[in-house]
């Protein structure tokens, strides 16, 4: 299962609540859809605060800031609860309309925000001017939070992607040069920089490396990643396509099918043809090995490809240093975006104790960014989040976080849940030789109707800027 089809599975099932939503969209006043401001008062004991949450890699870390907070408090315990990511949402609402050990708080996926906030599971979070702000979150992050103007959530951490490079052949390489050219050896800093100038800063950059590469043995590809997964697909064309606005909740903005988008569609077109390999034979999984057993020298990854460096680094069996940079253009005037989703603490509205809740969820998103990734594994939504000791992860984390900070949110409309099944549908169709313009004003058209529920035909773009590509991948080996 691709990492976007697992990030849309819950999404599939949430459609069973009936969340009102043909009725409610066209609504100004979102004001009976979340809680109230004020904690009801304390009986003097400690009472618990119920956070539920889907991850188990997430269980130490949170037992861990639980008992620090519970400690620090005079009045208030909480308790983390790992509960089935099957139906999550229904099994709140459920639990919360029964009043038996509802969660207070939970953590879910941005994109869910707006089925909680219908359902009036995520009450608007307390004062988000003292915290939700530009210096301490990337702009993604707030996007992600913001529903209908008002911020549902708060920013825990994300999931996106970079470019991942094998390091060892890339110092191999300067090397070699250096040797031709009559110079010393390179190290230290010196070395540093030569890797870093060989880094694509454009696709044509990476074409033109793949052309005058001297691979060594073992070496079966340049350049390979899943492109049966939009996660890792999304970003040629993330820049030119826009799905609800910056938030991803307006209906009004609807804009996939542009000259922009046909362009990058048609790089990325001459990128399959360049590879000569269908999309039925593509194993994200395996290509990930595959880059880690040394048969390729770039790639690109989600999160998990760091963590499964870290597991072999300490199992002793990784024979290569790898390395993380921020993702390449298609061209100097067309820039690439990634997608990224953002995991929120979400206060529920059924809360009885509203300002704990906020006040736990604020501790959780800052006080433990610090241990977030070398305990969870995650990369945190926040500003200056530590990534453990390890230099080398920590170089890698913080590309990461550099692209998450350019990121595009996945939008939140109910209307659009299955809007990125059928781009991911699209993107395969178009690697393997489908006509792109059709394509594309087809996903467009399907996308208009789902949202405003009539009929809609496009004017067709009889014309779009074409960018012939180098075609220096073209003998590349499989």
């Amino acid at each position: 299962m691709t990492m976007t089809r697992r990030f849309l599975s819950a999404a599939a099932v949430l459609a069973a609540l009936g969340l009102i939503l043909s009725s409610v969209r066209g609504m100004t006043d979102f004001s009976p859809f979340f809680g109230g401001d004020e904690e009801q008062a304390s009986d003097g004991n400690k009472h618990t605060l119920i956070l539920w949450y889907t991850d188990e890699a997430l269980t130490d870390f949170l037992n861990r800031e639980a008992s620090r907070f519970g400690t620090a408090s005079d009045d208030v315990r909480v308790l983390p609860v790992l509960v089935s990511g099957l139906g999550f949402l229904e099994e709140v609402g459920k639990a919360s309309a029964l009043g038996e050990d509802f969660p207070d708080l939970y953590i879910t996926t941005h994109d869910n925000l707006e089925k909680a906030a219908l359902a009036g599971l995520a009450a608007e979070v307390e004062h988000p001017e003292d915290y939700l702000r530009g210096d301490n979150y990337p702009q993604a992050a707030l996007d992600a939070v913001t529903w209908h103007d008002r911020q549902i959530g708060y920013p825990f951490y994300a999931e996106t992607i970079s470019l991942l490079y094998n390091r060892t052949y890339l110092e191999e390489e300067v090397r070699r040069i250096a040797e031709e050219d009559g110079e010393a050896e390179p190290t230290g800093e010196v070395l540093d920089k030569r890797v870093e100038d060989m880094l694509p800063g454009t696709l044509e950059d990476l074409l033109a490396f793949a052309g005058n590469y001297n691979a060594p043995d073992g070496v079966e590809s340049i350049f390979r990643f899943d492109v049966n997964d939009l996660f890792t697909d999304y970003f040629f064309a993330g820049d030119a396509l826009s799905v609800g606005g910056p938030a991803g909740d307006d209906p009004q903005i609807v804009d996939v099918y542009n000259e922009r988008a046909l362009t990058c569609m048609d790089i990325y077109q001459q990128l399959g043809q360049f590879f000569s390999t269908g999309t039925d034979t593509v194993n994200g999984e395996t290509l990930l090995q595959d880059f880690l057993d040394g048969k390729t020298v770039y790639t690109i990854a989600t999160t998990e490809a760091v963590r499964k460096i870290a597991e072999k680094r300490e199992e002793g069996t990784c024979d290569y240093v790898f390395g993380a940079a921020p993702l390449f253009d298609l061209t100097e005037t067309l820039p690439t975006r990634a997608l990224s989703v953002t995991n929120c603490i979400v206060i529920n509205g059924f809360s009885e104790h509203p300002g704990d809740a906020n006040r736990f969820a604020r501790f959780l998103a800052d006080d433990g960014v610090g241990e977030l990734y070398p305990r969870a594994g995650k990369l945190s939504a926040r500003y200056r989040a530590g990534f453990g000791e390890d230099p080398d992860v920590n170089a890698m984390m913080r590309a990461y976080a550099q692209v998450y900070e350019d990121s595009v949110p996945m939008p939140k409309m109910l209307e659009t849940s299955n809007y990125w099944i059928r781009l991911e549908i699209a993107f395969s169709d178009i690697w393997n030789g489908a006509d792109v313009n059709a394509t594309m004003k087809q996903v467009a058209e399907q996308l208009l109707m789902q949202i405003q529920r009539t009929p809609t035909e496009l004017q067709p773009l009889e014309d779009f800027p074409h960018v012939q590509l180098s075609e220096d991948l073209s003998e590349e080996g499989e």
